[in-house]
Order: structure tokens, then C-alpha cells, then sequence
């Protein structure tokens, strides 16, 4: 029997037309007025800038949009025509393609136009090389910060990173990385002209709180509902369109309508898969130029996907409580992003504690091919979920190059999967 039509959130389209008018009038400022902008990694301080009010764009948010247009599998043969080795890190290669392709009328938006600066973080071995490539390309500077090795782990940070991050983090760790932003924040006035406001920076890491408290209730009424109340596409757009303009009133306004409209979807009974039978989490980086894949077993095998370190990262991550030095609270927002998110023993246990909360039966674990960062620990990670109790299966594939991607065969194994596993 057909399921009734899944209606998206409001919220959703909401959130596509601030990221749609957002870009359009980022390009109005950068190109028409000459106003400085910033190309910046996921990973670092975004919201220095966002004080300045100096116009960002996320590296890996471009190469997500590049993806979802379905304009990957052009650049990557174009950076394979430029001699780049295939191996290339795919995920922060793919947007250095549209600057090297200087065709502005193929690339999303009209392409990026020179920044101001780029900043990346100094992690692997290539991050900092694509951002050196990239910002000699367009011939702007670029700047990397130095972020120290933990030296202990904490399995359940997720219950300590709001109030506890002090220790947490470590107290060395946190002078270290303090005076790295400092740095930044120096070289960011002397090359956009603009003044770094102390004042309006704290009112910005309140809103980030606010907007994660949001995303935190959202999460909740998701995990406790008795069917899947909203579509794992409706989770990303929105959280995903919050935490990229984080600190603003808009992602306050629109979390809490969010969380509303999720909360009104629970009280009237309002399921993604009215044959709910198995749920499923994914894990890792996003499939961005195929997010219907995350629906393609709702009615074959009523099996859905409930979460995704998207859902509740911006809660359970970004969410610093600090009452006397909001400058130390960002340096432990962002000192510890790419070990929770991609390295065990972090990463799985939040896994667990997400996989317990939402009564997961199963997870399908994307490990990149190419980008090794976020594939360094996935082995180990599904051998922990795995002697946990928690059935994985591993696809490998790239989140943003299509042509790697056989749609028929990952269906086919997720199907089986489903079938023999769960």
C-alpha cells in the first residue's frame, strides 16, 4: 500500500531561502560594494568574523551546495584534466575547482569571488595545503591555526562540553589556543579593516547557546517520538542552515520555530513512515548530492533514518556556558571539533549514547574515499558499536563526488543489510 506524502517542515523552506538570500546578498556586499569576505574551514572560529561583520563562507558549505546541484562529477574531472592526483581529498578540493575553472556562470551562485583571507585549521596532511593552493589562486593570504593533541579522554564529553570544558579540554590546551584566536583576530583587522567588538562578541556566544538549547529540544521530542516525526533531509537543512549563521537572531528564531513545528508533529502523531519497523542512524559526513537516499527504505522496509551528527551537534558541541571570558569559551567550542566528530573512542560513544536514546536498530557508516580525516577512525569506531551491540554496516563512497556513487548497489545494501542484520 502507498504511504501518504510526506509533507516537509515550513521550517525547511524557511531555512533554504535565508541560505538563498543569504548568498545573494553576500555577493551583492563582496562583488558590488567591494566589502571584504572570508573563505573559512567548518572547523575554526567563524564567529570572530561574524563580529566583525565580515561576510564568511564555509569551504566544506560550498562544496555541499556544488554537490547537491549535481556539478561534482564536472569539477572533479577537470581537477583530474589539471593533472591533481585522484587520491585528492575531495570534500576541500572540490571548491577550489569552480575558482581554478573561472566560469562563473557554471558555478553555484555565481562562483566565489577573491576573499579577503582564508583560514583553515592545521590538521592531517593536506588541509593546509589545498588552503594555500586555493587562496594563491585567487592571490589572497591565508591563515592557519595550531590546535594541541588532547593529552586524556573523556568518553562521555557530551555531559561535560557545556559547563565542565575547562577541564575538559585542559587548561594548557586552552591558553595555547586562546592566544592562536588572538592571532587571528589581529591578522583578520589588519587585512579587512574591520575592529573586533568584545561586547557584541559575548551577545553572540549567547545567542549560539540559545540556538543550541533549541536544537537540543528538537532532538529530544525526535528521539522520544513514537514514529519518526520529521525526515532526516528536514533535520539537515535546518539545524545545517543555524549552525552556519550561528550567533545571529535568525538561527535563535528559527531553531525555536523548529522545535515547535517538530513538537506540534509529536503531539498530533505525524510519522515520516506510518510502517515504522526498523530506524536507522547515519554516521559520519553527509551524502549531499543524494539526501533522498536517506528515504529510500521507508516504504520497501520501513526503515527510517533518525539521526545524524547533524541533528544535535550544535547543542551537544557548540553550546559553551561562560559567565567571565567568552574569547577561552570559543576556544573550547571549536579545540576538539574534529575528535568528536571523527575520531573514537569520542566519536563512538557519543554514537552509543545517541543509538540508546533514539532506539536505533542499526547504523550505516559512510567512510570517505579520500578524505582522510574523516576516515581515520571509522574502522575502529564500527568495531566498537559493533562489540556494543549495535549492527553497522560501512559503504564507501565520497560525500560529494557523484561519479563514485552506484545508487542501485548502495540500495541493495542497506537492503540486505536491513534484511540479514537487523
Amino acid at each position: 500500500m502507498t504511504q501518504p506524502a510526506y509533507e516537509p517542515l515550513a521550517a525547511t523552506a524557511l531555512a533554504k531561502e535565508r541560505q538563498k538570500q543569504w548568498f545573494t546578498d553576500f555577493r551583492d556586499r563582496a562583488i558590488n560594494e567591494g566589502e571584504p569576505y572570508v573563505i573559512a574551514a567548518a572547523v575554526s572560529p567563524h564567529e570572530i568574523f561574524h563580529t566583525m561583520g565580515v561576510p564568511l563562507v564555509t569551504n566544506t558549505w560550498y562544496s555541499s551546495i556544488i554537490s547537491a546541484k549535481r556539478l561534482s562529477p564536472y569539477y572533479f574531472d577537470l581537477m583530474e584534466k589539471l593533472g591533481y592526483h585522484a587520491d585528492l581529498p575531495r570534500y576541500l578540493s572540490l571548491p577550489m575547482m569552480t575558482t581554478l575553472d573561472g566560469d562563473a556562470e557554471r558555478a553555484p551562485y555565481g562562483g566565489l569571488p577573491k576573499p579577503a583571507m582564508i583560514v583553515d585549521r592545521l590538521r592531517g596532511d593536506y588541509a593546509q595545503r589545498i588552503s594555500r593552493q586555493w587562496a594563491a589562486a585567487f592571490g589572497s593570504p591565508h591563515y592557519f591555526l595550531d590546535v594541541p593533541a588532547q593529552t586524556r579522554l573523556a568518553p562521555d564529553w557530551w555531559n561535560r562540553a557545556q559547563h565542565a570544558w575547562e577541564n575538559l579540554y585542559e587548561p594548557h590546551r586552552l591558553d595555547f589556543y586562546v592566544n592562536q584566536i588572538k592571532g587571528l583576530i589581529a591578522f583578520a583587522q589588519e587585512e579587512t579593516g574591520r575592529r573586533f567588538d568584545l561586547d557584541a562578541f559575548g551577545d553572540q556566544m549567547h545567542k549560539i547557546n540559545a540556538a543550541g538549547e533549541n536544537v537540543s529540544r528538537a532532538r529530544d521530542l525526535i528521539a522520544s517520538a513514537d514514529k519518526l516525526p520529521v525526515a532526516m533531509p528536514d533535520q539537515l537543512t535546518n539545524v545545517m542552515a543555524a549552525t552556519w549563521n550561528r550567533g545571529s537572531q535568525w538561527s535563535v528564531d528559527h531553531t525555536a520555530r523548529y522545535a515547535d513545528e517538530i513538537a506540534g508533529r509529536v503531539e498530533n502523531g505525524t510519522s515520516v513512515a506510518p510502517n515504522e519497523k526498523k530506524r536507522l542512524l547515519w554516521l559520519n559526513t553527509g551524502l549531499w548530492f543524494n539526501t533522498a537516499f536517506y528515504r529510500a527504505f521507508e516504504e520497501s522496509h520501513g526503515a527510517v533514518f533518525v539521526w545524524s551528527m547533524y541533528s544535535n551537534y550544535l547543542s551537544d558541541g557548540y553550546r559553551k556556558y561562560s559567565s567571565s571570558d567568552p574569547l577561552r569559551a570559543l576556544a573550547a567550542r571549536s579545540i576538539s571539533m574534529n575528535e568528536q566528530l571523527h575520531l573514537p573512542p569520542w566519536m563512538s560513544g557519543w554514537i552509543l549514547k545517541q543509538a540508546e536514546d533514539f532506539r536505533a536498530d542499526g547504523a550505516v557508516m559512510l567512510t570517505p574515499i579520500g578524505d582522510r580525516l574523516s576516515a581515520f577512525g571509522t574502522r575502529a569506531c564500527i568495531d566498537m558499536l559493533e562489540r556494543n551491540g549495535l549492527p553497522v554496516l560501512e559503504l564507501s563512497a565520497s560525500m560529494v563526488d557523484a561519479r563514485m556513487w552506484d545508487n542501485d548497489e548502495m540500495i541493495a545494501k542497506v537492503g540486505n543489510f536491513i534484511e540479514t542484520r537487523l
